[in-house]
């Protein structure tokens, strides 16, 4: 693994009703693109750790549907579901996107990925665009941080097993 990656993540806010997630990953974009969007890589790394993930459900096409639910021990299922708006690959990935859970679901938000590689290094920046200050600092006040952190960890993992 090259020591120059940076596999911290930073999470800032471009604006009041945005918060971007990036990290580096030793890989090619192609690889990262395929780690995020086919049901084989995803099921090894998203979402967190003592979750099971019985359903992985892409269709990766503009106006196609993803769906994943994501089970705890007891039983508990919490599932996001959404549509992509934009499939470009291995640029860019656009899509709304809604997280639902017992006795909670999100309003609609809009998450963008973009895959910039320079030297066999991807960095992956995730935007989240929720419709109102609320919603996003809700989002971002979650604790998102603590799933997305390992979750990378993982997904750094996969894509270094794809060469």
């Amino acid at each position: 693994m090259d020591a120059r990656v940076d596999k911290t993540l930073r999470i800032t806010t471009p604006s009041d009703f945005e918060f971007a997630m990036t990290r580096q990953f030793d890989a090619p974009r192609r690889f990262v693109f395929d780690a995020m969007t086919k049901p084989e890589y995803l099921v090894r790394w998203l979402g967190c750790e003592q979750l099971t993930m019985p359903v992985c459900e892409v269709d990766l096409r503009v106006g196609g549907a993803y769906r994943f639910v994501f089970r705890s021990s007891e039983g508990i299922e919490h599932e996001l579901t959404g549509t992509y708006r934009e499939v470009v690959r291995p640029e860019r990935l656009t899509f709304g996107e809604t997280f639902s859970m017992p006795g909670f679901t999100s309003d609609e938000y809009l998450v963008i990925s973009t895959f910039v590689e320079e030297g066999g290094t991807t960095t992956l920046t995730t935007t989240i665009r929720h419709p109102t200050k609320e919603a996003r600092d809700g989002h971002l006040n979650s604790g998102i941080d603590k799933g997305v952190e390992p979750a990378y960890d993982r997904l750094a993992e996969v894509v270094a097993g794809m060469g």
